[in-house]
């Protein structure tokens, strides 16, 4: 692989750049958790710049191809020690550019770094839950599932509510995701749930038997109703 080692800091933006755009094409499948040579890239980048200075990297590596915004969101993620209400705002200035679900993902966990050191953000949090922008609510999401998984926040209406409001999502890991996350709830009020599903009684079918999977009545129920009440023929 050719890359240049050239000290970052003494180099100019543009030859920064290239050498990032160098790198990646030289990397088959390069956003993967399991790829060293992103991992020593992002390292690098974190060694040679501060936090702030960072700041002005990411943008430039935002606003460029994929393999250069992953890289950034990795970079970014290996300063989570230092995340403060800066790195809030910063992050909320680029929310509208969010193309994938990976990055939705992996800001959302950004995001749940900065509420352990800053729970202030909680209503930021969930005003971006209820927006119309999908990829914004998709960081969201992420954002609250990896606060449930950590154990961080213990209000479970506010999982449910977020549930509802994505619940109708066509992707398949968040359908995924969704279900994990109202199993987990479950698990610390089981009568919410309970409650949860048969208000939804009609929602998705992978969705329904992921919340209900430790409570096999309710599959019951809702599998007589569609007994009784058969879809209209054509």
């Amino acid at each position: 692989m050719s890359f240049s080692h050239k000290p970052l800091r003494k180099i100019s933006n543009n030859d920064f750049l290239h050498d990032v755009k160098k790198y990646i094409k030289n990397t088959h499948e390069f956003y993967t958790d399991k790829l060293p040579e992103m991992n020593i890239m992002a390292q690098r980048l974190h060694d040679e710049y501060t936090l702030q200075e960072f700041y002005r990297v990411f943008t430039k590596l935002w606003h460029s191809g994929s393999g250069e915004r992953s890289l950034a969101i990795h970079t970014l993620q290996l300063y989570h020690k230092e995340f403060d209400i800066a790195t809030w705002h910063f992050i909320l200035g680029r929310l509208d550019n969010v193309k994938s679900l990976d990055e939705a993902r992996y800001m959302g966990e950004i995001m749940s770094s900065i509420y352990l050191k800053d729970t202030s953000i909680k209503r930021g949090i969930l005003e971006l839950s209820e927006q119309k922008n999908q990829w914004i609510r998709r960081v969201a999401f992420f954002c609250l599932y990896d606060l449930l998984k950590r154990k961080q926040v213990k209000e479970t209406h506010i999982f449910l509510r977020i549930v509802e409001k994505n619940m109708y999502d066509s992707d398949e890991t968040m359908q995924n995701a969704l279900g994990k996350m109202l199993q987990m709830i479950g698990k610390m009020k089981k009568e919410a749930l309970k409650r949860f599903i048969l208000k939804h009684k009609k929602m998705p079918e992978g969705l329904f038997r992921a919340a209900s999977s430790s409570m096999p009545y309710l599959r019951k129920m809702r599998k007589i109703k569609k007994l009784n009440n058969p879809l209209p023929r054509r």
